[in-house]
């Protein structure tokens, strides 16, 4: 049986609720920049999807709100 592959994307309503349970504010190109990055699927060069984990995109976002504030 083939293991399925569970690609995690990051809806606007999962960045609210983020950002409201940590009571941070960023700037609305800011969440669109997330959005753009983490809310759909993105092929390399070889046509490879990046899968990532709710984890590895919740702490790219703690990353990326680090560096820009």
């Amino acid at each position: 049986m083939k293991e399925a592959i569970v690609i995690m994307l990051l809806r606007e309503k999962d960045l609210k609720k983020y950002l409201f349970s940590r009571r941070i504010t960023i700037s609305d190109g800011l969440k669109q920049e997330l959005l753009n990055e983490y809310g759909s699927p993105v092929e390399d060069d070889e046509g490879h999807i990046f899968e990532y984990t709710e984890q590895d995109i919740y702490e790219q976002i703690r990353k990326v709100i680090r560096d820009k504030n």
